[in-house]
């Protein structure tokens, strides 16, 4: 099952409508259409990250069972997401730590927002 298949089966879980979740991730319904359809060949990784984070899901819960690295065949370079299985060796562990430093971000700027809601 691809990626577009994924998403489309989670969304129609929570009972969204392709506008509403392209709303939520901040994206077109068009777009969201040709990821869902597997038109789309790249899906950004920030666009990921919303989505394993509107559904709860690890990123490897989007992957492939078959995907591997292949570093040496592809010398290096990162594949696009649901249409190339090459990825760097680190590729999951550097994306994880980007993942929790998002949200270490969004705690901060929560906790900010709550000290000056609170000054005032």
């Amino acid at each position: 099952m691809n990626i577009g298949t994924k998403i489309k089966n989670l969304r129609e879980e929570k009972h969204l409508s392709q506008t509403e979740l392209a709303f939520e991730l901040g994206i077109s319904q068009g777009t969201l259409h040709n990821i869902e359809s597997g038109n789309s060949k790249k899906i950004d990784f920030l666009l990921m990250d919303k989505v394993c984070q509107l559904f709860d899901k690890e990123f490897e819960y989007f992957l492939d069972a078959g995907m591997t690295n292949n570093v040496n065949e592809n010398h290096g370079q990162v594949g696009q997401i649901g249409t190339v299985n090459n990825f760097p060796e680190n590729f999951l562990e550097e994306f994880k730590k980007l993942v929790e430093k998002n949200q270490a971000n969004e705690k901060i700027i929560e906790d900010l927002k709550d000290k000056l809601n609170n000054s005032n």
